[in-house]
């Protein structure tokens, strides 16, 4: 008897602690799903004000942003001529402002703004979408969550929520699940690359349009 007690309680010992683990994750990935959304809602918002100032759609990009002082004053990582404040003409010769890039403090989600371009590519659903139509009319964002531990700890579940609750229902965007990168290079600049992406790899795109 007193065997079978206690192979009772270590079962119900091992039980407990395996559902405290799960909802410790599950409390680890929500919070972290709702930090990633309100970075979501305020990068749309910087958006907003780019345009409501006057800005112009097919220049937009966080060095951009910076320079207009839309950006707040601490966010200057990986905005290549923030720290020297030099403004930027989006588009010029060697200008490197689209491949700017943001972190939120305290998150290793990274973040990357660039105009709509003409070209087509195929959302999630496979369904082609000729962007030709929308250029000037809205942005792509690209997300990199790769290290971020607690998102990548539940993926590709997180991709596809990132993608359907956020990109979709919220902003009405095109979500590209198998995003890789933010093309730089001349003829294919400002393109969503997709070439070995996965629904698993920490890496997605959105495509709003305004």
């Amino acid at each position: 008897m007193p065997y079978l007690v206690s192979s009772i309680i270590a079962v119900v010992t091992a039980l407990i602690i395996l559902m405290t683990r799960y909802e410790a994750d599950d409390s680890a990935i929500t919070q972290e799903i709702e930090r990633a959304k309100s970075m979501f809602i305020t990068i749309d918002e910087f958006a907003n004000t780019y345009i409501q100032s006057g800005g112009d759609m097919t220049k937009i990009n966080f060095e951009q942003l910076f320079d207009d002082g839309i950006l707040l004053g601490n966010m200057t990582k990986d905005i290549p001529t923030s720290t020297a404040n030099v403004k930027v003409t989006a588009g010029a010769i060697a200008d490197k402002s689209f491949t700017a890039t943001l972190e939120f403090s305290n998150s290793k989600i990274k973040w990357q703004i660039v105009p709509i371009v003409e070209y087509k590519i195929n959302d999630y659903k496979n369904v082609e979408i000729d962007l030709g139509k929308s250029v000037g009319a809205g942005y792509q964002l690209f997300i990199d969550f790769s290290k971020e531990g607690a998102l990548m700890g539940r993926n590709p579940f997180s991709e596809n929520f990132l993608g359907r609750e956020f990109c979709e229902k919220i902003f009405f965007g095109s979500f590209i699940n198998n995003a890789t990168s933010i093309s730089s290079s001349t003829g294919t600049l400002n393109q969503i690359v997709t070439t070995s992406g996965t629904s698993s790899d920490g890496k997605i795109a959105c495509v709003v349009f305004k």
